[in-house]
């Protein structure tokens, strides 16, 4: 049974429920919600039982607002769509499905990095080494965003707008994905008016100075971001004042720097320092001019975090976090599958035994039809000895085969039969008296004196036979079985009903096509 999930009740145009169908992709359950729509976890299925898991985002505002998010979605999907980068969330693609547009997606077997940043606090955060790796990354899907151009190699000009650890998946494995460019901008190529000059998109405590106040954006906004981000990880601590209040929004604005992290935490890298503290300068113009070159600032400032083998470090650090977490969730998973099978099998049972009562209603009405097609076999000639020949024991007119034994012995008799009336009409009448006489003698005689076998009682004298004339009996007829009596026979002249010739036709032949018993 399909469970619906209560999301907003005016919400989608569509009510959507986990089991329901988006295309060619089968809903699951719900899994994150947000201010433009909603994220389910999803089955794609394809042939020969292939299967994958995906994320599925839809919109959750109809009305007048619908068509503005409609237009960030798309834009979404158009930006998203042509990142090609393991450090990016893959979209698939983007459909509708009677009235409900949605966005296709990978889905990353891992967690949010907001959910490590908070469920490290209470162990000393996480290791500088992993958070550096982390961080790095995510500035290689960025800047995959940034380079993004058009058929004739002008840049974009795509500005993420919403970097922050909530868009950043960590899988299991350890490998870092930039997702939601819901808000991204492309500002060489916009679209539509969805965002206005003065409009604020993203989160308060990760925006640029610049992006607060409402000012033209680019890439470098988005360094800025990932430099609180950096910052926050490594030193367990926000960079600005008020990061939990809408006071984040002045500290950020004003003309004061940032503490530097060495003051809140002992022993803070300074050359890690260094690389934090450009990323967070509020003059635009003293940032790093891109994702790229701070990845190389880190690179060059913490190589261990570079080093062959972080990477499985990386995934042992998340293993030792998140292992119980990542085995409960993929069991739930594993249970959402589950029930999506049964659905699907009861539905197609449901389907068979709809499909087998309609095909045994059919078989019912060929079991009946085909009774009419039963060709009647025309009477034979009748025999000139009908009185000598012995009922023959033949099968029904129906199967139109001939025992040739049967047909031998039938000639036979007839033979017989008339050589003892040819032989009699030629004998004289006296020789008759007598041996009617002799019988009578015979019959009071010593039992000695009888033959081995009495003969046959002579026929009357017969004139000479007249030509044969056609009878309407068949010399074939079938005796009637003992075991069940026949069926009244119809008016002379009339044809039998239908219903009668369908039962004669299905006693007869047992080898034809007869409705189950459930069909009757």
């Amino acid at each position: 049974m399909a469970v619906c999930i209560a999301t907003n009740v005016q919400a989608d145009p569509l009510p959507l429920c986990a089991g329901q169908s988006l295309g060619r992709y089968e809903l699951l359950a719900p899994v994150a919600k947000g201010g433009m729509g909603q994220v389910w976890i999803a089955r794609l299925r394809g042939a020969r039982g292939f299967q994958k898991l995906v994320a599925i985002k839809t919109l959750l505002t109809v009305g007048e607002d619908s068509e503005r998010l409609e237009r960030m979605l798309f834009e979404e999907a158009r930006i998203a769509g042509l990142i090609q980068h393991s450090n990016v969330v893959q979209t698939i693609e983007l459909g509708e499905e009677r009235g409900t547009l949605y966005l296709a997606m990978e889905w990353v077997d891992g967690e949010p990095l907001s959910y490590l940043i908070t469920h490290c606090e209470t162990t000393n955060g996480i290791p500088q080494l992993i958070a550096v790796n982390l961080i790095a990354q995510m500035l290689r899907g960025l800047q995959a965003a940034h380079d993004l151009s058009d058929e004739t190699g002008a840049s974009l000009g795509v500005v993420h707008r919403d970097v922050s650890p909530h868009n950043v998946l960590v899988s299991y494995a350890g490998v870092a994905k930039l997702v939601d460019f819901g808000i991204a901008k492309a500002m060489n190529q916009q679209l539509d008016s969805s965002t206005t000059t003065g409009e604020i998109k993203g989160k308060f405590a990760y925006m640029a100075p610049e992006q607060i106040l409402g000012n033209p954006v680019d890439r470098r906004a988005d360094v800025f971001s990932a430099g609180i981000m950096l910052y926050l990880m490594t030193s367990g601590q926000h960079p600005f004042k008020n990061a939990r209040s809408i006071g984040v929004l002045h500290s950020i604005t004003n003309s004061e720097p940032a503490g530097r992290p060495s003051l809140v935490k002992a022993g803070y890298s300074r050359t890690l320092e260094a690389v934090v503290m450009r990323a967070l300068e509020k003059d635009r113009d003293r940032r790093w001019a891109s994702a790229d070159e701070m990845r190389i600032a880190l690179q060059r400032a913490v190589p261990k975090a570079f080093a062959v083998g972080i990477d499985a470090e990386v995934e042992a650090f998340m293993t030792q976090s998140c292992g119980q977490r990542a085995i409960g969730k993929r069991e739930a998973l594993r249970q959402l599958e589950q029930q999506s099978d049964t659905r699907m099998a009861d539905a197609r049972a449901l389907d068979k035994v709809g499909a087998t009562a309609q095909s045994a209603s059919s078989l019912q009405a060929v079991s009946v039809d085909t009774s009419a097609n039963v060709e009647e076999e025309p009477a034979p000639r009748a025999s000139f000895i009908p009185t000598l020949a012995p009922p023959l024991d033949l099968p029904p007119p129906a199967l139109k085969r001939r025992r040739p034994w049967l047909m031998a012995t039938a000639i036979l008799a007839g033979l017989i039969g008339a050589f003892a009336v040819f032989a009699k009409s030629r004998a004289p009448e006296s020789g008759a008296h007598t041996a009617s006489s002799g019988m009578v003698q015979l019959t009071s005689t010593a039992s000695a004196h009888l033959p081995l076998v009495a003969p046959a009682p002579a026929p009357a004298p017969a004139p000479a036979l007249p030509e044969p004339a056609a009878s309407s009996t068949p010399v074939n007829k079938e005796a009637p079985s003992p075991l069940a009596q026949p069926a009244a026979a119809p008016a002379k002249g009339k044809p039998a009903p239908a219903k009668a010739r369908a039962k004669v036709r299905a006693t007869s032949a047992p080898d034809d096509l007869i409705a189950p018993e459930y069909a009757r």
